[in-house]
């Protein structure tokens, strides 16, 4: 037996899809962990933190902290956390580790800043350029979440595509917490007809064509646009939202909050240019909403293309213009959507992520 070593530094890292996955992933084996044969199977598992950093609430996985020459970033994620963990196997769950361990699990979600490099900064595509590719090499194990991501990974990083593996990820964790309708009532959405829409801090989240549709869309005159999402300086260039009364930005909003707005919206309006899985759209079927996604192969994937989802073109503003018409009038599509939405992501469950991983983590501890 072994111990498993897992990379924490998601914990400081503004939450994003990929972060979302990491600590659901990270709660999923902390219950995997309570059946004593899968427990029996290591010696400790230990989720190291930078110094100052706040845990997650776990019972069974062991948090550190550990920081001797670097307090966060790539410093630590290459330094102290190899240090902390030499003598097991190390998972990391937000596509980098460190450079100098063998024994490691790395989930690489996507080839964003190659094929979406203005939506990056400089010094981050810089990172994952370099970075990837060699842990490609060095890692003992190469996981990612679609097979979309896989063929992606290999093209744009180098790595083969038989070294990669699926996991997946789901949704499960949007019904943790009661719907927050207060938010609703805050800002005037109670009762009020809205699109929804999420990642407004993500230039590939396309929200450019979302907002173009809804000025388009012949709508009831009380519809709004809602979006979600707020721009991290640190990653994305700067940009532009464009506001009135009809169009509301409500910045980050919690779990309870963002089930709320769900339940609530006539649909998700998800025309994203590129992702590696697409969680939103997940998210949204588990609470019954229905979703509207583009001809992304990504999202064609894993949203069941027109079985689950509505979909149009990641350019045609006219397109989604008439299908949000379409939906803002026909409360039997969208009751059919939600229906079919939820039946769908029914294959979609944490557990199952936790034990793909806890599977390949075995594989490269032997």
């Amino acid at each position: 037996m072994t111990t498993l070593h897992i990379n924490g530094r998601f914990v400081t890292q503004r939450q994003t899809g990929v972060q979302r996955f990491a600590l659901e992933t990270v709660r999923a084996i902390d219950k995997l962990l309570a059946d004593p044969a899968i427990a029996a199977q290591w010696k400790s598992v230990v989720l190291w933190l930078p110094p100052g950093a706040k845990a997650p609430q776990l019972s069974r996985i062991e948090t550190r902290a550990t920081g001797r020459f670097f307090k966060s970033g790539y410093g630590w994620e290459q330094i102290d956390l190899p240090l902390a963990c030499r003598d097991g196997v190390l998972l990391n769950l937000c596509n980098l580790g460190p450079l100098s361990k063998r024994r490691q699990v790395v989930v690489v979600h996507d080839a964003t800043p190659w094929v979406s490099p203005q939506s990056f900064r400089f010094a981050f595509r810089l990172a994952y350029k370099t970075l990837v590719p060699l842990l490609g090499r060095i890692a003992k194990r190469i996981a990612t979440i679609s097979d979309f991501s896989r063929r992606e990974i290999a093209h744009w990083y180098g790595i083969p595509p038989t070294r990669i593996s699926l996991c997946g990820l789901a949704a499960d964790h949007i019904l943790a917490q009661p719907a927050d309708a207060a938010l609703l009532a805050r800002n005037g959405l109670a009762g009020t007809p809205y699109f929804l829409a999420v990642g407004v801090g993500s230039p590939n989240k396309n929200i450019e064509l979302v907002l173009a549709a809804f000025e388009r869309a012949d709508l009831p005159g009380d519809a709004k646009l809602v979006l979600t999402g707020k721009r991290d300086d640190r990653v994305h260039p700067a940009g532009a939202i464009r506001l009135s009364d009809r169009i509301v930005h409500l910045g980050f909003v919690g779990d309870a909050e963002l089930r709320a707005l769900y339940e609530g919206a006539l649909a998700l309006l998800f025309p994203s240019r590129y992702e590696g899985f697409g969680l939103p759209p997940i998210e949204a079927m588990v609470c019954g909403c229905p979703v509207v996604i583009s001809d992304q192969e990504a999202l064609l994937e894993t949203s069941g293309s027109g079985d689950a989802a509505l979909i149009c073109g990641m350019d045609d503003a006219d397109g989604l213009a008439a299908i949000m018409a379409r939906l803002a009038r026909d409360p039997a599509l969208r009751a059919d959507l939600s229906a079919r939405g939820r039946e769908h992501v029914k294959r979609f469950q944490w557990s199952l992520t936790a034990k793909a991983l806890l599977d390949r983590c075995r594989e490269a501890a032997a």
